[in-house]
């Protein structure tokens, strides 16, 4: 009887070894080789699932991306919006988290001279900010925000994260994850002030 292989899940299982070598090592380091041989696998395998590094990369990437919506997705009460909840869950404040931050650095370095990089970065970057938006049109601690100032306040509190995380990627003896949530939900009280 002939082995089924799940080829979505082998894929995937790849773009996180990937991740966890271009997190510790970046991505020079994500070679096909190294790959494989941290799958236990052949090269062949590897190539088979990605027509070229390019491919792979775009896949990790991704996949990194997938992770954390699905834990921000996870930070949600059922049935309620919690734009807080939602942000913080963003942060490098898990191991999970500090990984996914590390591939994106790495691959928003490439984005700087990569057109198709840039493009995906951006579209994930426009996502992630509408998820924010709609959070906070659903979150009954911040509603009363007409559209303009939803779409000012997801942009201001998706910048803040950002500069947070970069913060915390490269200090993280100095910034803690109480660290990392502080500033986040001082600016979340401050929009509840100001509709009080």
């Amino acid at each position: 009887m002939p082995i089924t292989v799940d080829h979505e899940a082998r894929r995937a299982a790849l773009a996180r070894i990937a991740a966890d070598i271009i997190a510790a090592k970046g991505i020079e380091a994500a070679t096909v080789r190294a790959i494989a041989e941290a799958a236990g696998s052949s090269t062949k395998v590897v190539s088979h699932y990605f027509s070229d590094k390019r491919a792979l990369l775009m896949a990790t990437y991704r996949s990194a991306t997938e992770d954390a919506a699905a834990r921000s997705q996870a930070s949600q009460p059922r049935g309620q919006a919690d734009v807080a909840a939602y942000l913080l869950s963003l942060l490098p404040a898990s191991p999970p988290m500090v990984r996914n931050w590390k591939v994106w650095l790495a691959f928003w370095a490439y984005a700087t001279s990569d057109v198709e990089f840039a493009q995906e970065q951006r579209g994930q970057v426009l996502n992630t900010r509408a998820r924010v938006e709609d959070l906070l049109g659903g979150d009954p601690r911040v509603t009363g925000l007409d559209a303009d100032a939803r779409a000012r306040a997801a942009r201001d509190l998706l910048t803040l994260v950002i500069g947070v995380s970069l913060q915390a990627a490269f200090d993280p003896e100095d910034w803690a994850p109480s660290r990392q949530y502080r500033p986040i939900i001082e600016r979340i009280r401050a929009l509840v002030g100001h509709l009080s």
